[in-house]
């Protein structure tokens, strides 16, 4: 009978190791379930940094090129005389409008600091041109008053130019250019001897600076040089060193 009650009591003796492991359970899993805190902050660390900009990150400085942009601008001569004409002491000046499409890179990519090439064309609605006649070697018969000089007016065209920017993304951009054309006027130049219509070329260089993003301030030198090209009784020539200044509208 001892022996008995002894089985039958000794479930009694494990019951209270089998309480403490339930008791046990919540913080296991809380162990195992729950993240280290000392491994959790270097983590979230990484994790903003890597999504977050750059504090000191800078904008993008490329923007897209306009593709057309129209131009004023007028130009008049310092001094006459060069390797092509012969008139010396002749004055010109012009008042021109000016119409540019970019040519390269295409309009629709990013500004760089890369050179660009430019299509410009050229309206003169006012030309202006003095001449003393005792600079022209005239054939006979002479003018009744070869002392009598020369002032006369006129239009112009030159549909064909281009113009090589450098630096073309910044605020200051370098160019040379070069464009040809035809010149009316009212009386024949460079005398009665001439023509009325003649042709024109000129090279230049100069510098642009950007007052806005789309408005521009330009100036610049330019050898210009008129003549008939030989359809007329003389062809002398007057080389012009001009001087030019104006600004440009881009969109």
């Amino acid at each position: 009978m001892v022996a008995s009650s002894n089985k039958t009591h000794s479930p009694g003796r494990t019951q209270p190791n089998f309480l403490q492991v339930r008791r046990l359970l919540p913080a296991l899993l809380l162990l195992l379930l729950g993240p280290p805190p000392c491994a959790g902050q270097p983590v979230g660390r990484d994790a903003s940094a890597s999504t977050s900009p750059p504090r000191n990150s800078a904008p993008s400085a490329r923007t897209a090129r306009p593709a057309n942009a129209l131009g004023l601008w007028l130009g008049g001569s310092v001094a006459t005389g060069g390797p092509i004409g012969n008139i010396s002491r002749a004055r010109f000046g012009l008042l021109g409008v000016r119409y540019e499409r970019l040519l390269v890179p295409a309009p629709s990519a990013d500004a760089r600091s890369s050179p660009s090439l430019t299509y410009t064309a050229d309206l003169f609605p006012l030309l202006l041109l003095s001449i003393p006649q005792r600079a022209i070697s005239s054939p006979p018969p002479r003018r009744p008053d070869p002392t009598q000089d020369l002032h006369t007016y006129g239009i112009g065209v030159s549909p064909a130019g281009l113009r090589l920017t450098f630096r073309a993304a910044q605020r200051v951009r370098p160019f040379v250019l070069g464009s040809t054309g035809l010149a009316y006027f009212a009386q024949a130049v460079p005398g009665p001897w001439g023509k009325h219509l003649n042709f024109m070329f000129d090279v230049g260089a100069g510098v642009r600076v950007a007052l806005t993003p789309h408005l521009l301030f330009t100036a610049g030198y330019r050898y210009h040089h008129l003549s008939n090209g030989f359809r007329g009784r003389i062809n002398p020539g007057i080389d012009g060193n001009l001087i030019s200044v104006g600004v440009v509208l881009s969109r």
